[in-house]
């Protein structure tokens, strides 16, 4: 997959402004009536080629750059086009707008593609991919206020995990929950501050990946026992093996089973789809050798209380 364009603020971007001669821009558009050109927005255009080979992150922080192409570099972007520069994860589909912070006396209105938040500009910012966005901190709790609470959490799990699990393409940011509350009391909104503070209480870094974080809000919803993140479980064979959830009263493993690992290459490690699915069986069978229960689910479990009480109980939880 193509990252967005890390190294040039806007590489891979092809703006009609560019193009003054009358002939280069009939050129230009006759590329985008063969499908060569994909528009991004009005008036800014990717590489089909480029386009397809990128992710739906990589195409929302596309989006992200067109906007900075039209209305200004230096506008700061904010709550989830900021989570999205910082590579945090979205358990939805990404905003249709993009968003900014700014000051009410600094001017501008919302449009079709931009919504202006005007609720006083933090006082610092950070320079991601050329472009300015609001710190790390402020961006989990704008999303906090502003989102459900699934979607905070998927975002504040994942900002505190950065401490330990930094990106080459953001700054690096140590994240406590502490400087969150802080973050959250230096907002001069109050709306949302109650969720938000909410959010921060339940996040946890040791959660690996949204699908993991969305379940620890069903099972928040459905009022079942709390597990234990990410902890060491010895199979059989004596290996250790590093498990998503577990809860010694009951001896469970319980494991988030999105398809998405399969194709990622920091899981598969040079390993073909079918040697993964091999080994992840013969892990199982190790762990299930050694006396705990284990129990799989997918998305749609992750995303329903009711579901995922029902399959856990069944499970031997209680």
């Amino acid at each position: 997959m193509v990252d967005s364009m890390v190294e040039e603020w806007r590489d891979h971007l092809i703006l009609s402004r560019d193009f003054a001669v009358p002939a280069d821009r009939q050129q230009l558009f006759s590329r985008v009536r063969r499908g060569e050109l994909v528009p991004v927005l009005r008036g800014a255009y990717v590489e089909s080629e480029v386009w397809n080979d990128m992710d739906p992150d990589a195409r929302y922080r596309a989006h992200v750059k067109a906007v900075a192409a039209q209305h200004g570099r230096d506008l700061v972007f904010s709550h989830g086009t900021a989570a999205a520069l910082w590579r945090l994860p979205w358990a939805d589909r990404w905003p249709s707008v993009v968003h900014v912070t700014s000051e009410k006396a600094a001017g501008g209105r919302s449009n079709a593609s931009l919504f202006r938040h005007t609720v006083g500009l933090p006082e610092s910012s950070v320079r991601i991919d050329g472009l300015r966005a609001t710190t790390l901190a402020r961006t989990v709790v704008d999303v906090a206020r502003t989102s459900s609470f699934a979607q905070a959490v998927v975002v504040a799990d994942a900002a505190l995990r950065r401490t330990t699990h930094p990106l080459r393409t953001v700054p690096m940011t140590n994240l406590t929950c502490d400087e969150l509350l802080a973050e959250l009391g230096s907002v001069p909104v109050r709306h949302g501050s109650a969720k938000a503070r909410a959010v921060i209480a339940f996040a946890d870094g040791d959660a690996d990946r949204p699908g993991e974080s969305l379940s620890r809000v069903s099972m928040r919803a459905a009022k079942l026992p709390k597990p234990e993140l990410q902890t060491a479980i010895v199979g059989a064979s004596g290996r250790v093996w590093i498990v998503d959830f577990w809860w010694p009263a009951f001896n469970l493993v319980g494991e988030f089973d999105g398809k998405a690992k399969y194709s990622d290459p920091v899981y598969l490690r040079g390993r073909t789809l079918r040697q993964a699915l091999l080994d992840e069986k013969d892990r199982e069978d190790d762990i299930r050798a050694a006396g705990p229960r284990m129990s799989r689910w997918g998305w749609n479990l992750a995303r329903s209380p009711r579901l995922l009480r029902a399959h856990l109980l069944a499970a031997g939880l209680k």
